[in-house]
């Protein structure tokens, strides 16, 4: 019995040596690519550099400047803007129209190759197409002025009041597809038993989704909100570089954006990095804060 003890040991040995044989390329790639850059990020948040000449140790005077500057917190409340009007939009929208695809109108299969044609796009192109049909002189506009309704021709991308939400909703449009697909993935574990039962008891479409859908799928929800708080911080550059430059002024300019000013256009790249560590503590805290929540909720079931 030995022998073959033995020779198990050697098998399972053999196995994870060759385990880590094909696993270290990916982790020499996550070291070299993410964990380097992210150090370096941090540790030359710390200095003075513009990215050509020596490097200059400055201690904390980027953050100092940084919170000192009126224009960072107009841009930090931007962001939140958009997370805090986005994000439900961001999540209803895919949530209800998940919720009529699951329940099997006519054309079902149809909407779900629509809905995820405008995640084929790039956002900057989309970014492009957008800028120029809200434009001044853009076929809304025209639309608008051809039918009466000249109150509504206006420099949508003029005004952070009319450019944020503007964005927001291209944003929803052209992303929702993919958050749909995750909820009809956890609508899918749903036993149809249960909506069986419930109809014969009489409940209707939006007991059912209030009732039944919502609290089955509440960590999916939760996990689609998390990813839409990140994108608000994250993934909003393309639109607002493409869109608007930020402006006018800085009424547009979000995180991402502003990082890309200081260091490709002032070349503060110490700045920049500063920027940077903030952005990330930013959504570190938030990230933490909803999965806490939805931990705690879990607990309370």
């Amino acid at each position: 019995m030995a022998e073959p003890a033995a020779s198990k040991g050697r098998y399972y040995r053999m196995r994870r040596r060759w385990g880590k044989i094909f696993v270290a390329p990916a982790v020499v790639f996550l070291l070299l690519f993410m964990l380097v850059p992210i150090v370096s990020v941090f540790a030359l948040s710390f200095t003075s550099w513009d990215g050509m000449s020596s490097i200059n140790f400055i201690g904390i005077s980027n953050f100092t400047d940084i919170f000192a500057d009126q224009n960072f917190w107009q841009v930090i409340k931007n962001n939140f803007i958009f997370m805090f009007i986005g994000t439900p939009v961001w999540t209803i929208t895919p949530l209800i129209v998940a919720a009529l695809l699951y329940s099997g109108i006519k054309g079902a299969g149809f909407f779900r190759s629509t809905f995820l044609f405008p995640t084929v796009l790039a956002t900057s192109v989309l970014g492009i197409v957008f800028k120029s049909f809200f434009g001044l002189n853009g076929p809304m506009n025209t639309l608008f002025k051809a039918m009466g309704l000249d109150f509504l021709a206006i420099n949508w991308l003029g005004s952070g009041t009319t450019s944020i939400p503007l964005i927001i909703m291209i944003i929803n449009w052209a992303g929702f597809g993919s958050a749909t697909l995750i909820f009809l993935a956890g609508m899918s574990s749903i036993e149809p038993s249960v909506y069986e039962s419930a109809l014969l008891d009489g409940a209707g479409w939006w007991t059912r989704f209030f009732k039944i859908t919502l609290p089955i799928i509440f960590n999916v929800t939760m996990f689609v909100i998390i990813l839409n708080v990140i994108a608000s911080f994250t993934s909003l550059f393309n639109y607002v570089f493409t869109m608007t430059n930020g402006g006018p002024g800085y009424e547009t300019t979000v995180m991402e954006y502003l990082v890309y000013l200081k260091a490709f256009r002032s070349n503060q790249f110490g700045y920049a990095c500063a920027l940077s560590v903030i952005l990330f503590v930013v959504i570190m805290v938030i990230s933490t804060v909803l999965q806490s929540f939805n931990k705690r909720r879990d607990w309370m079931d």
